[in-house]
């Protein structure tokens, strides 16, 4: 526990150190255009010990390059504060990157060729697992039967998640091996599906995904290891110099810190506490908020479920489903474990980010801050996603200093179907930033990887024009809730920082902050909105070292 250090004493004497190297760096990147607090135009960056020594005008540079250790051309591409992705699953990318993909599959057909393609590959009784599908993009809408899986892959148990992770499709094998029968109970805020006859549909939602997920192999440590390894580079080709991981276990902390050890981590990792592991909270409310010598390593946060998700209807809303008036969705956390673990996690100086999609988990959660936060300084509480917000929950954000950290993807990949669900009085409820931000609320941007696509591209073209990336609809879908670019890009730079409790060390370019630096190749200010999608990645760099060049990773 001796290279750990609580943040104020991290942040000071870096900065102090920073600032005080005169015209000697490490690393000088020359000929960017930086887009710093004061305005974008031409500066050589200069880097000292993984932070930002100076912002140099060119004419004054010569001392500068004379005593740097590395010159680096950057030949007039855009120098941006670090991207931050401030809602995503480290380990979940990197598994998507290697289960089956079942990304945009526009059948139940398709998604049972995926999978069964994947199975030829495994020996007989090994799980098949996948993740991607969405019923909304089928032709019968409705949630699927195992029939057809369970005769395509009949020697293989079968756990294919849905985009949203909040349901999982399974076969008969998997329903067996998990034990799951017509006669097994719902779970307090989980669902079975079943047909006519009672009999389970093989489509678990929420809660009731633990049935399957507890007969599940366990990933060991090597394969977290991999897993995040590959999900970081993946991330820095992105652009992302820092994740907020949103739910890590007992034993992904354990390799975090291992990695972090060795140096190995290559993209800052703030991590939200698994909230449903008491003995995980024990250890670590116990220790305290952590942040490693480096800074690579954050552990200052909490994460609780409210609520599902919308697209299987397992958000909790405050009336029914306009397309389902039999359901509300599911409180997937009784308000009393809400409220026991909001209370101990901010009396021991963590901030509790609660997932909360539908109206009424979000009134849920506000409640549970008023009620169990009080004046404790130094919070950041959070609502993850915040979807659905009523209109008198939208200025208690501010009043309550809750952040609404959203993913601006989840608006363009549920605004075909999400009208259908809430009905036109709370569709204009929906995904609403602009609301937010004009009542006073603070913002940060991610994507919910690997939910949606990590690319911050996507993420602010969609903050932007509410389209999707084809243009549709042409005049956006409730376009007066969309954000500038400006404030796009401050999603996942300083307003992500500031989520973090970090706005004193990240999120801009200034000296003495960190040399987190995301290059592109334009202005993603100039031009149509289009252009945006055309930016291309030149540098990644974290903490002054080089985490992607142009198509390639250290």
């Amino acid at each position: 526990m001796r290279s750990w250090i609580v943040v104020l004493s991290l942040v000071l004497p870096l900065l102090l150190t920073a600032c005080a190297r005169g015209s000697r760096c490490d690393r000088l990147l020359l000929g960017g255009v930086v887009h710093a607090p004061d305005g974008v135009r031409r500066l050589e960056v200069a880097i000292e010990a993984g932070r930002i020594a100076a912002l140099v005008e060119p004419e004054d540079v010569s001392g500068w390059q004379r005593r740097a250790g590395e010159v680096v051309a950057l030949e007039g591409a855009h120098v941006y504060p670090g991207f931050t992705e401030a809602h995503a699953h480290l380990t979940g990318i990197g598994a998507a990157l290697e289960q089956v993909d079942l990304t945009g599959a526009t059948s139940l057909e398709e998604v049972i060729a995926r999978a069964q393609a994947a199975a030829t590959k495994q020996p007989a009784g090994t799980w098949v697992v996948g993740r991607g599908w969405d019923q909304n993009l089928w032709p019968d809408k409705s949630f699927p039967h195992h029939g057809g899986l369970s005769a395509a892959i009949p020697a293989h148990p079968v756990a294919l998640r849905r985009v949203d992770g909040h349901a999982v499709l399974t076969n008969a094998r998997g329903l067996a091996t998990a034990g799951i029968t017509r006669e097994t109970v719902d779970p307090p805020g989980g669902r079975i599906v079943r047909d006519g006859h009672g009999e389970p549909t093989g489509v678990l939602v929420d809660a009731a995904e633990e049935l399957l997920d507890r007969v599940l192999p366990n990933p060991s440590p090597s394969t977290i290891e991999r897993r995040m390894l590959a999900a970081a580079a993946h991330l820095a080709s992105l652009g992302h110099t820092s994740v907020h991981d949103a739910g890590t276990t007992r034993d992904e902390l354990a390799v975090l810190r291992k990695l972090q050890a060795q140096g190995t981590l290559g993209v800052r990792v703030w991590v939200m506490l698994d909230g449903g592991d008491d003995t995980l909270l024990d250890a670590e409310l116990a220790n305290g908020p952590q942040v490693s010598a480096d800074g690579m390593l954050s552990v200052r946060a909490v994460k609780l479920y409210a609520d599902g998700a919308l697209g299987s209807r397992g958000a909790w809303l405050s009336a029914p489903y306009s397309d389902d008036p039999a359901t509300s969705g599911l409180e997937v956390t009784p308000l009393a474990r809400l409220s026991e673990v909001v209370r101990r996690a901010a009396h021991a100086g963590f901030s509790p980010s609660i997932h909360a999609i539908g109206d009424a988990a979000v009134r849920r959660v506000l409640d549970v801050f008023e009620q169990q936060l009080g004046d404790t300084p130094g919070l950041r509480p959070r609502v993850e996603h915040a979807q659905i917000v009523a209109p008198a929950d939208v200025p208690r954000f501010a009043a309550l200093g809750a952040i609404a950290s959203v993913q601006p993807t989840h608006a363009t990949s549920d605004m075909p179907w999400a009208p259908e669900r809430l009905g036109p009085e709370r569709t204009a409820w929906a995904y609403r930033w602009r609301s937010l931000l004009a009542a006073g609320a603070r913002l940060a941007l991610g994507s919910d990887a690997p939910i949606e696509s990590s690319d911050p591209r996507l993420g602010i073209w969609a903050a932007v024009t509410r389209q999707t990336p084809d243009g549709q609809p042409p005049e956006g879908w409730n376009r007066d809730e969309a954000l500038t670019v400006a404030e796009a890009i401050a999603g996942y730079t300083e307003w992500a920082a500031y989520a973090g409790g970090e706005e004193g060390w990240r999120g801009r370019l200034a000296p003495g902050f960190a040399a987190d630096l995301t290059v592109l190749d334009r202005d993603l200010e100039v031009g149509p909105p289009a252009s945006i999608l055309q930016a291309r990645v030149v540098r990644t760099v974290v903490a002054g070292r080089d985490m992607f060049v142009g198509g390639s990773t250290p």
